[in-house]
């Protein structure tokens, strides 16, 4: 998908009369060899460069190739990893000179203006930057109220044509693809989520109008047939969600389209109107099986039955539902995990084309699950994110899961290692030897090594296993 954030943030730097390069180096398979020529080449007075907790290395070694190219480039740091582990990076990576907390439109506006004026970025809100030789946070910016204040994402600074993003419809269609958000921010506090330290929990939405121009837009400029709404809830606020889709109907925009719901807060009248408009696939978080779990320890107030009406839904109105689970919670017992592979069971017989997914559940800094990992010694105390030696202590699989700690609590490898097969090879969501290879190229330790050397063998079981169901069922019939 197209880099929404990045994109958002040179819409308003274009509009402030800077000369703008966005290099998405992945769809333009650079090499580092080629990110510093085309460093070299453009001449930056500032690098700015978007980091997640998965890719944060990769992010701290592009600062430093920029510096190698020119000592003199100012190089910059944002998006969600800063903005939960700021003060921490900036003291360990030595060639990033700011980082960005938070929201970064109008942050790293004010911040090239005062570097063009010459003047201190002290009086720049929403900063973490050097100063007497120690780290210094330039205090809390206000969130935007107004999105309808924003300009569309810069799409026409990226090779639209190198980002092969399709969608293959239940009519077998392959559709050109879209992503667009169309609110930041999320209410509720899921004890793992890092997005309401990034976007807080207060919501704020583009208005249906502004909503509805996108994505008219959207299919006029680049041939969209298929539109990915990628806010974390769409629905947060129904009535809003119902005018939107009135509109999409009324316009006969003819799309379909893709979300995430929060489920305990959707009824069958507005998915209805969304079948109308064009919804294909649903997503949601159910997060674990077992009721206790689920309500207790992940704050999800809902009991298992709204997310099987969910699934009934979806088969009666003919989309596809995607639930969403998560192994080894923090005191999830292996009854109740193997409560969710029921669970999951129980939603393949209800929907046949039901869309699971899964993973282990990762550590996120600044979230209250980062909290109990280190008072459990998951995490040891003075564990470092940007530290690479520091991963070597943490439970950690990067070929499936990326660099980031996962929590592992009373569940045994062995156990988890289960669980993550058993569904894998139930629904057909298996191992290519692709990935098998990506994984042994990853391993960086015993630990590794021992981790992945009982999921291959969890997986050889698990194969073992659904080929004895398979004859078994067929020596019955």
């Amino acid at each position: 998908m197209p880099p929404l954030g990045i994109l958002y943030l040179a819409a308003v730097l274009q509009t402030h009369g800077h000369d703008v390069d966005v290099v998405p180096a992945d769809v333009l398979d650079f090499s580092w060899e080629d990110v510093g020529k085309r460093i070299a080449d453009f001449k930056p007075d500032v690098l700015g460069v978007t980091t997640t907790t998965e890719n944060r290395f990769d992010s701290f070694r592009l600062v430093h190739a920029a510096k190698s190219v020119d000592p003199r480039i100012f190089t910059v740091l944002g998006g969600p990893h800063i903005s939960m582990a700021g003060a921490q990076t900036l003291q360990d990576v030595s060639s990033a000179d700011a980082l960005v907390i938070g929201e970064g439109e109008t942050t790293l506006t004010e911040m090239l203006c005062a570097l063009e004026a010459g003047d201190s970025l002290l009086a720049v809100p929403g900063l973490y930057i050097r100063e007497n030789d120690g780290v210094r946070f330039t205090g809390r910016r206000d969130l935007i109220g107004d999105l309808d204040s924003l300009p569309f994402p810069a799409r026409d600074r990226i090779p639209m044509e190198r980002y092969r993003f399709f969608v293959t419809t239940r009519d077998g269609r392959e559709r050109r693809a879209q992503n667009i958000m169309t609110s930041r921010g999320c209410p509720f506090n899921c004890y793992f989520c890092a997005t309401p330290i990034n976007w807080g929990r207060t919501v704020r939405g583009h208005s249906p109008e502004r909503v509805i121009q996108e994505i008219e837009w959207l299919i006029d400029q680049y041939g969209a047939e298929f539109i990915w709404f990628y806010d974390d809830t769409l629905n947060y606020n129904p009535g809003r969600l119902h005018r939107i889709m009135d509109m999409i109907i009324e316009r006969r925009l003819n799309i379909r389209f893709a979300n995430e719901f929060r489920i305990d807060v959707v009824d069958r009248p507005l998915l209805e109107k969304m079948r109308r408009a064009g919804l294909e696939r649903g997503y949601f978080g159910v997060e674990a099986g077992a009721s206790r779990v689920r309500q207790d320890v992940v704050n999800k107030h809902f009991d298992i039955e709204r997310a099987f009406d969910f699934v009934r839904w979806a088969r009666e109105l003919d989309f596809v539902p995607g639930p969403f689970f998560i192994f080894s919670h923090y005191t999830e017992t292996w009854p109740e995990a193997r409560e969710t592979l029921r669970i999951m069971d129980q939603m393949r017989d209800m929907h046949p084309q039901v869309d699971i997914s899964t993973a282990i559940l990762h550590i996120y800094p600044g979230t209250p699950l980062e909290g109990i990992a280190r008072d459990k010694g998951i995490m040891p105390r003075d564990f470092r994110w940007s530290s690479r030696r520091d991963m070597r202590k943490v439970p950690t699989l990067p070929a499936a899961q990326g660099q980031v700690p996962l929590f592992k609590d009373q569940l045994t490898w062995w156990q988890i290692a289960r669980l993550v097969m058993g569904f894998a090879t139930a629904s057909s969501k298996g191992f290519s030897r692709r990935k098998w290879a990506r994984a042994i190229k990853s391993i960086s330790g015993f630990r590794n090594l021992f981790a992945y050397g009982v999921f291959f063998l969890a997986y050889i079981v698990s194969r073992l296993e659904q080929i004895w169901k398979k004859n078994g069922s067929h020596g019955q019939s």
